[in-house]
């Protein structure tokens, strides 16, 4: 018997016979990885602080990179801009939200740019970069900014729009939801209609996003996980009626380990597929996010009882 459940660990590549540990017992707001770091925001009655910690922390290890009174900070991305590494981050505090940027050593915050209709507190990975701008959404527009700031560009509008799904960059262009209608947008900006830029229309409201350089993967509220490639879309084995809070893969294609977060008002669950697998699934905390898989296969999510790697 321990033979054949060893031998079905090595098939799973040990996702379903891993225990999952603690990176940090903080409940994460935003969370993204690096080569060998978490950076993650979080907040409490006091105010909101900007996190570093390796991958192979454990609680209490973590560094404060910075702090603010009386805020909430939200997604969290990373670039290195003349040779320095920077976070940036959305950042709210009283009815004023900005993006602000903090180097990743630790130190005092930038604030970039004061934008409006962003809902930091449920909106997640809506915030990306490519190294020399910042792009995001809010319920009327998928905008552009330098990464340094300045001037901040409308690329698209449409009404309403669904920023809490987050955006992906794809090549040259951005992915972003529109309720349940997935559009791109060059990165330059978008020069014909959003009707004529649509990548898949969902049964219902898009809540999650993910890309690949082949296809693009998506959340519906209804519980349903997809991926399309070219023509072709392909349904995963999701939960019904859990809502998709994040969804990740480990390849530059799709088809490779995919993982991702469904949640309910009081739990979640963590799904992990393989190529070799029909998927599996484990309950994790409650308002998951984040969920991250990496080439080696390790998966890294954020929920309310902290930090978690598997």
């Amino acid at each position: 018997m321990r033979l054949i459940i060893l031998a079905a660990c090595i098939t799973l590549l040990s996702v379903t016979c891993t225990q999952a540990q603690l990176v940090s017992s903080r409940k994460p707001d935003g969370l993204i990885l690096s080569t060998g770091n978490l950076y993650f925001t979080s907040h409490d009655a006091a105010g909101a602080a900007v996190w570093r910690t390796s991958q192979t922390s454990v609680p209490g290890q973590e560094t404060v990179l910075y702090w603010e009174a009386g805020a909430r900070f939200g997604d969290i991305v990373f670039a290195q801009v003349g040779g320095n590494f920077f976070g940036y981050f959305f950042a709210q505090n009283g009815s004023v939200i900005t993006i602000k940027r903090v180097p990743l050593t630790g130190g005092n915050a930038t604030t970039l740019a004061t934008i409006t209709n962003v809902d930091i507190a449920n909106s997640h990975r809506n915030l990306a970069t490519d190294g020399v701008s910042l792009f995001w959404q809010d319920d009327r527009a998928v905008r552009r900014m330098p990464i340094g700031g300045g001037a901040v560009t409308v690329l698209d509008q449409t009404t309403p729009n669904t920023p809490t799904a987050g955006i992906a960059l794809q090549n040259d262009r951005v992915i972003y939801a529109a309720v349940n209608v997935i559009h791109f947008v060059p990165k330059s900006g978008a020069i014909t209609s959003p009707a004529v830029r649509v990548i898949a229309t969902a049964s219902t409201t898009v809540t999650a996003l993910h890309v690949v350089s082949n296809g693009v993967y998506w959340g519906e509220r209804n519980g349903a996980v997809r991926v399309k490639v070219g023509s072709l879309v392909k349904t995963l084995p999701s939960t019904a009626n859990l809502v998709p809070t994040s969804i990740s893969s480990n390849g530059f294609t799709a088809g490779a380990m995919e993982v991702w977060t469904q949640c309910g008002s009081q739990s979640c669950r963590l799904h992990i597929q393989t190529p070799v697998t029909s998927g599996s699934s484990i309950p994790v905390g409650a308002d998951a996010i984040g969920a991250t898989v990496l080439s080696s296969g390790k998966i890294f999510w954020g929920d309310a009882a902290g930090v978690h790697r598997r």
